[in-house]
């Protein structure tokens, strides 16, 4: 079984993450992009990197915003050090590509 991280450990890690929240549940992200073509430049920029670590978001695109939930559903849908470094990973790009939050 993956460990899952405590509610101390998840809050340590999101000092690091900004814009990030969440709990022992799973973490959270909105982002807002100027345009749907940086939106979903930063999706497709996200696969390769989310495919090598096999640990895939439940995120939904509207246009130029993006929501992102992570949790690892083989650790009974809980946090883990695997979604803190998805988000570790993630984040760059999401600056790199024009977010705007």
């Amino acid at each position: 079984m993956i460990e899952t991280l405590s509610a101390e450990e998840v809050e340590h890690a999101l000092k690091e993450l900004p814009g990030w929240e969440g709990d022992t549940e799973g973490l959270r992200r909105s982002l807002h992009f100027e345009t749907f073509t940086q939106a979903m430049k930063f999706m497709a920029e996200c696969t390769p990197g989310i495919d090598e670590r096999n640990h895939h978001p439940v995120w939904e695109n509207k246009y130029n915003r993006v929501k992102i939930f992570l949790t690892t559903f083989d650790a009974g849908r809980k946090t883990t050090e695997r979604d803190i470094n998805l988000a570790r990973f993630m984040e760059p790009i999401a600056k790199r590509c024009g977010s705007k939050d």
